[in-house]
């Protein structure tokens, strides 16, 4: 990240800093929406120096920006609430999948970086990455080859996978066998629940696994995983209620586990846990457990708050709106559009569509006007975006309205992971809009 540095306070070990060199190489071509074009492209690396604003020519809309301030910031509060908590942090990258901004993470001490499958491993690994957390079950031939040749080339990297049943533990050991590794691969127990994702349902169940994997010389039983965010949304004192029976399950079972011996092997037992709207609960649960044979390291994985929302995360978050007074994220990603139509009263049309919205959790939300060249805040009690079609947003305004033809229109967005994906080159900005930096999601 050509503007992402080490900042006043920030100590970087060495085996933190990836390689970035490919990815600020990368030209900045038609394959990036709203970045201007140049002949020769200029490369990414380039950004910094080129003094452009974002809701200027010759940027194009609709253009997702991130700000730079509220990155830095929501960044600085999790490694803060981590401290204060004695965690280690893991984030989840999938969110953005940006080695950039997972250099920023790691500068900010976290202990590894999470990803949801080999794939995005694969993208963090060639920078560098040395700890990674995948948090999920691993079954595939060429998944499993991909780690085994991983842990073979390069001894000093600690690599974890889930497993959640016997016939996934023996298919992953078998499938690991083949390629002759030279030490096992650590594995982290998963707890679910029923109706959700994977995860074994019973304490006895995930016990049951736990003998198998004490088996298979290629894996090695590290710890217990846990995510917490799968009950419907809703009432938040059932959500709360859910949760914290969970976690009693998930004491209840790491518990057992140790009385048994499972962790005799390891220097520690990792447990782990949270998404991003209640990891407090999770941090509740974990300070519970007392006494176990092994120092337990208690690992974090929320990912979205280093750009927050103005949906669920907002409304969810122990640092969102339902505040436990340990600080407060801010919105980090901001859509611009520009209002291409005012066809009938109470409606215009802006520039944006479903190729560049996340919609799955709702549809942006206005929140700021630049009409007529000056900025003006927008109420979304009047200002709403109705429906998305492939190109089209349409807007319901205030009648009448002070949007003409031609007026830019940001919009905080409602789901961080499902924007990103629309957007695979972002510009990072200041407050004004300047452009320092761009940042390369990937997958």
């Amino acid at each position: 990240m050509s503007n992402g540095g080490p900042q006043p306070g920030d100590t970087v070990s060495p085996e933190q800093r990836l390689d970035l060199r490919r990815i600020l190489e990368l030209p900045i071509d038609e394959q990036y929406k709203g970045f201007p074009r140049t002949d020769p492209p200029l490369r990414i690396s380039d950004v910094a120096t080129q003094q452009w604003n974002a809701l200027e020519a010759p940027f194009s809309t609709p253009l997702m920006v991130l700000k730079n301030d509220a990155l830095r910031h929501n960044i600085h509060v999790m490694r803060d609430y981590c401290a204060r908590h004695g965690l280690s942090l893991a984030p989840h990258c999938k969110t953005p999948l940006s080695p950039q901004l997972a250099q920023l993470q790691l500068e900010a001490d976290a202990w590894a970086l999470t990803v949801a499958n080999v794939d995005q491993a694969r993208v963090l690994r060639r920078t560098g990455v040395a700890r990674l957390l995948i948090a999920n079950e691993v079954v595939d031939k060429a998944s499993a080859h991909w780690l085994a040749e991983e842990m073979r080339r390069d001894p000093n990297l600690e690599m974890f996978c889930l497993v959640d049943s016997v016939e996934g533990a023996r298919l992953l050991h078998e499938q690991l066998a083949a390629w002759r590794p030279r030490r096992p691969l650590p594995v982290l127990l998963e707890l679910g629940i029923p109706g959700g994702r994977c995860g074994c349902r019973t304490v006895d169940d995930a016990l049951h696994v736990a003998d198998a994997v004490a088996t298979l010389d290629t894996l090695a039983l590290a710890g217990v995983e846990v995510y917490e965010n799968l009950f419907p949304l809703g009432n938040v004192d059932h959500n709360i209620t859910d949760i914290t029976a969970l976690m009693s399950q998930f004491r209840e079972l790491t518990r057992r586990l140790d009385e048994r011996g499972a962790f005799t092997s390891r220097s520690e037992i990792l447990l782990t846990g949270g998404g991003s709207m209640w990891f407090d609960l999770v941090v509740e649960g974990l300070d519970d457990l007392h006494s176990l044979s092994k120092p337990v390291r208690k690992v974090l994985r929320a990912g979205a708050y280093l750009t927050h929302d103005a949906a669920n995360y907002a409304e969810y978050s122990p640092l969102g709106r339902r505040n436990i007074g340990e600080g407060a994220l801010r919105q980090g990603l901001e859509l611009w559009a520009r209002v291409m139509s005012t066809p009938e009263p109470g409606l215009a049309i802006l520039d944006f569509g479903k190729r560049d919205a996340a919609h799955d959790r709702g549809f942006p939300i206005p929140f700021a006007g630049r009409i007529r060249q000056l900025f003006q805040t927008l109420s979304p009690n009047e200002y709403e975006v109705l429906h998305l079609n492939d190109p089209h947003a349409r807007l319901r305004t205030p009648h009448p309205s002070e949007l003409r033809v031609g007026d830019l229109v940001g919009c905080h967005i409602s789901h961080p992971c499902t924007s990103f994906d629309n957007w695979r080159l972002v510009p990072l900005v200041n407050d004004d809009y300047t452009v320092v930096d761009a940042i390369r999601s990937f997958l």
